[in-house]
């Protein structure tokens, strides 16, 4: 078999696998579901991250950092960092004052961590990964300490698909960094690279 016979017995095995390959609008149709769920996911993700339950804590707790790690889930360095902020955070003024009426103080704490974890806190407004609750007894006060924590977060997902005569491959994929996400998409044929989008949140 010379060169001439052999390309041309692959011509015809090419010719042969693009009859038999997928249509192209079955792989976009699947490259667009795909994108939809994984965009679904993320919003889901997002909105699962965002809501992190308060914690009600009382003084003596909120200075020792054994008992800040296993409250707030946090690692040992980050709970004597933590210990060090919540007590020169006393010496400051708070970012937001408003009235909660309750009998006690401690059934006022828990009334505030429950605004808090629905979301009817003006205390939401300032974002944080971490809420601790504290009644303060000798001042006949509830403390607030929203708390943001330098704890990278992330992972990406995606798909390629690939095939066909064209040597057109479809991507698609979701990423999460640091709070933030993004979902992209993209076509590359032989020669070229089309991205189709990118969306951050």
């Amino acid at each position: 078999m010379d060169n001439e016979e052999l390309l041309a017995k692959l011509r015809e095995l090419e010719m042969a696998a693009a009859q038999k390959s997928v249509p192209l609008w079955v792989k976009i149709a699947v490259a667009v579901l795909v994108i939809a769920l994984m965009s679904a996911a993320a919003v889901a993700g997002y909105h699962w991250l965002k809501h992190e339950q308060a914690v009600v804590l009382n003084q003596q707790q909120i200075q020792q950092a054994a008992e800040l790690a296993k409250a707030l889930d946090i690692s040992k360095s980050q709970a004597q960092k933590l210990t060090a902020e919540l007590a020169a955070a006393k010496n400051r003024d708070p970012d937001i004052r408003y009235v909660v009426q309750a009998p006690t103080i401690e059934k006022a704490a828990e009334q505030v961590r429950k605004d808090i974890d629905a979301g009817k806190s003006p205390a939401n407004k300032i974002p944080a990964d971490k809420t601790v609750v504290t009644p303060n007894q000798t001042e006949q006060k509830v403390d607030v300490y929203r708390i943001t924590l330098d704890k990278a977060r992330w992972g990406v997902s995606g798909l390629a698909l690939a095939g066909g005569s064209d040597s057109v491959e479809f991507g698609a994929g979701v990423a999460y960094h640091n709070k933030d996400w993004s979902a992209s998409a993209g076509v590359t044929t032989r020669s070229r690279v089309f991205v189709m989008g990118t969306k951050y949140f």
